[in-house]
């Protein structure tokens, strides 16, 4: 990647980098028996591995100089969340997930990632998905690609695969009911359906991996940038289940509504999946 030499591979390399270290402080968790954990008022965990890795990373961003314009805020799922009046002022920002699947770390079946991306003007520019367990991780920058990194490999370029003849390989969240997906299943049809924790997805999705993924339930921004940014370089598309395109810092919520990833942006999948 670095034979590009740009601000934004630079700006992605220092992102990965950060990446695998908070996943070294979240394996450093996973490796224990016993994790000490409370529950935020949506009920879902909060775990020392996420409070861990989020301290890494945010001491690695806060102060990282982009260019003359200085740092960049970040927001991060575990850090200080901050009020639209002054987010909305944000030309740019890091946008972070220390731990993206903590059930999945929790139930300890390896899908939990490390998701970083940075966005600017409401879209992401580059993004990075760190999977731990695995010492595997993805990256793309606006106009670089998107690349696969293995544990002390050069990252390899990726791209997304066009849709063949064989089924449909579609990827869901772990917690993603039957009930749920029955009627998207009925109009896709011939297609063979997973279920995963996590951006890994994304991952997938960009290299060819996957054909689709369906997010039928509310998300948040930190757990959609950094992969939108990657299958989109890798050639494929993001988008609402609506046609819009995901957009990011439009609002005083973080949270985003269904959307759709898939690898071949030549099918018109919002035809193909609506049920």
């Amino acid at each position: 990647m670095n034979q590009l030499n740009t601000p934004l591979s630079n700006w992605t390399n220092h992102a990965y980098q950060l990446a695998v270290k908070a996943g070294e402080q979240i394996m450093h968790f996973y490796a224990q028996s016993e994790v000490a954990t409370e529950y935020k008022s949506d009920q879902s965990p909060l775990t020392a591995a996420d409070k861990a890795a989020h301290e890494v990373i945010y001491q690695g961003l806060k102060s990282y100089v982009l260019d003359e314009a200085g740092p960049a805020p970040v927001l991060s799922e575990e850090g200080k969340q901050f009020p639209f009046i002054e987010r909305q002022t944000w030309q740019r920002y890091w946008c972070v997930d220390p731990l993206d699947g903590t059930r999945e770390f929790l139930a300890h079946n390896d899908e939990f990632a490390v998701n970083i991306a940075l966005i600017a003007h409401h879209e992401p520019i580059l993004g990075v998905i760190y999977v731990p367990a695995k010492k595997i991780g993805y990256m793309a920058w606006r106009g670089g690609g998107a690349y696969h990194c293995l544990e002390n490999g050069q990252p390899q370029r990726i791209v997304s695969k066009h849709l063949g003849k064989q089924p449909i390989r579609l990827i869901v969240s772990r917690h993603c009911s039957d009930m749920t997906l029955q009627p998207w299943l009925a109009k896709l049809g011939n297609v063979r359906v997973e279920h995963q924790g996590s951006a890994w997805k994304f991952g997938r999705v960009a290299q060819g991996e996957a054909d689709l993924i369906l997010r039928l339930s509310p998300t948040n921004e930190w757990d959609n940038a950094a992969g939108h940014c990657i299958v989109q370089e890798a050639g494929g598309v993001v988008a609402s289940l609506l046609g819009h395109p995901l957009e990011y810092n439009r609002s005083g919520i973080t949270e985003q509504g269904h959307f759709m990833a898939a690898g071949d942006k030549s099918i018109d999948w919002l035809r193909l999946i609506n049920p």
